[in-house]
């Protein structure tokens, strides 16, 4: 088994919290989002809520786990790649493509550079090879990269195809998130 207050321990925690996180969030879409149909204020708010606290309690967890290792310095770097990816893609999307910003694009930004975060972390603590971690961050990118299609062409769907294509980047990066978390802990 892991340890909780190890650098695995947390990320696998930060990680199984983080698909909670999505997995609430796609029950609040279901619920605010579903063409023809509208939920009560409370259970939206309440879903919603939940979502947010899901989140920031991975996030959180997750930064303990990085914060665990000496590559801090790392995480500068993939965080400052991150930011000047989301401004390019912003620019990109909203001038070029003409598509309406909505949070989305900087949840799919943010997600992908936690969890590589993530990953350095556990490669700079020796619990994964490099190898691995090369796997790892490719997974994130391409579940990323993915995220963004279907960010970019939601607003080109018919409302149901939109509807479940609204839902495909939070089953890919809690599938990620909870793969990783089952790998760390087989692996073990």
């Amino acid at each position: 088994m892991f340890d909780l207050q190890s650098v695995t321990g947390k990320i696998i925690t930060g990680n199984l919290l983080f698909a909670a996180c999505c997995i609430v969030y796609l029950i609040w879409w279901s619920v605010a989002f579903r063409p023809g149909y509208t939920a009560a204020m409370g259970v939206k708010g309440f879903l919603f809520l939940a979502t947010a606290v899901l989140g920031v309690a991975g996030l959180a967890v997750i930064i303990q786990g990085c914060n665990m290792t000496s590559g801090g310095v790392r995480y500068v770097g993939i965080i400052a790649a991150g930011a000047a990816v989301y401004i390019v893609l912003l620019i990109l999307t909203n001038v070029l493509m003409h598509r309406q910003v909505t949070t989305e694009l900087m949840l799919i930004v943010f997600w992908a550079c936690m969890q590589i975060c993530a990953c350095d972390a556990l490669y700079g603590a020796d619990v994964i090879s490099r190898a691995v971690f090369i796997v790892l961050a490719v997974i994130v990118l391409v579940f990323a990269a993915a995220g963004m299609i279907c960010y970019l062409k939601y607003y080109d769907l018919p409302p149901m195809t939109a509807f479940y294509d609204g839902m495909v980047p939070l089953i890919l990066f809690a599938v990620c998130m909870i793969g990783e978390a089952v790998y760390l802990i087989v692996s073990k």
